[in-house]
């Protein structure tokens, strides 16, 4: 299979699970990503934005908070069931529940908004390499033996190696580059959703650039919050910046900051997240 007929799969792959059926009123099921080991939270949250969206009459997404209850399986199908909580002039506010198997897994709150002109203002883009200037990280940042990460729906680049430690005096913000292969299909809810989808992966950078992953257990490490807001509407047909820091971490819990920039320094969307690392118990 050719080099572009495998992006354009994984592109196609990514749509599928993030979409979400309505299968009665106000409650839907999405899929799993049933080629991962594990349920990832970006997509349970990306396709609750959907659900939500869906019963919304203005769906422009500006904020989406969750809280993850219990680890999510790999191979069972998602629900989602949507509370109309508000339907406001300006804002309407869905309340989505996300079970597997009748289990509450996640519980969400989703806020959409109707536009409207007013303030406006944002602190200036931190300076960052250009993409142009930069690999694939999958290029760039092999495996040890050597070969190339799979093709998947993303294409990463960044200045630093991903997972590396920093060496003392350095920082640990981590600035990185992301862009979907191939365009997305015309539907601002879904670029919405991507968007969300994508705030999840990566978002302790800056876990890993302070203590790495050696003696952390993978099997007691978990989000356990997720906040993003949506300043502007947003799609994603380029680069987006996307700058992680971890300002606090505590009794096993941290907390990490991240935010969204388009190419030309526009900032659309912010995101924090709390989390808990233990270390292996000998």
């Amino acid at each position: 299979m050719s080099e572009d007929q495998i992006i354009k799969e994984a592109v196609e792959r990514f749509v599928r699970n993030l979409d979400v059926q309505r299968v009665g009123h106000d409650w839907f099921v999405g899929e799993p990503d049933r080629t991962e080991g594990r349920l990832f939270g970006g997509q349970v949250i990306g396709q609750a934005a959907l659900a939500a969206g869906r019963t919304a009459p203005d769906p422009t997404l500006h904020s989406l908070h969750a809280y993850f209850l219990r680890p999510g399986r790999p191979d069972a199908t998602i629900e989602y069931s949507v509370e109309r909580v508000r339907d406001g002039k300006t804002f309407t506010a869905r309340r989505v529940l996300v079970r597997q198997e009748g289990v509450p897994i996640c519980d969400v709150t989703v806020s959409f908004v109707h536009p409207e002109d007013g303030i406006s203002h944002q602190e200036p883009m931190p300076e960052a390499p250009d993409p142009d200037t930069l690999q694939d990280a999958r290029i760039a940042f092999p495996n040890k033996d050597g070969t190339l990460w799979p093709l998947g729906p993303f294409e990463w680049r960044t200045a630093v190696e991903p997972g590396g430690v920093a060496a003392p005096g350095e920082s640990t913000v981590v600035q990185e580059w992301g862009r979907v292969r191939l365009p997305l299909p015309d539907d601002p809810q879904l670029h919405a959703a991507a968007i969300v989808y994508i705030s999840d992966a990566g978002s302790f950078a800056g876990i890993e650039r302070r203590y790495g992953w050696e003696g952390m257990s993978g099997k007691a490490s978990a989000s356990l919050d997720h906040a993003i807001w949506i300043h502007r509407p947003v799609r994603w047909d380029g680069w987006l910046l996307m700058v992680t820091e971890n300002p606090v971490a505590h009794a096993a819990r941290a907390l990490s900051y991240r935010q969204f920039y388009t190419r030309d320094g526009v900032h659309v969307a912010s995101v924090a997240q709390e989390a808990v690392f233990r270390r292996e118990r000998k």
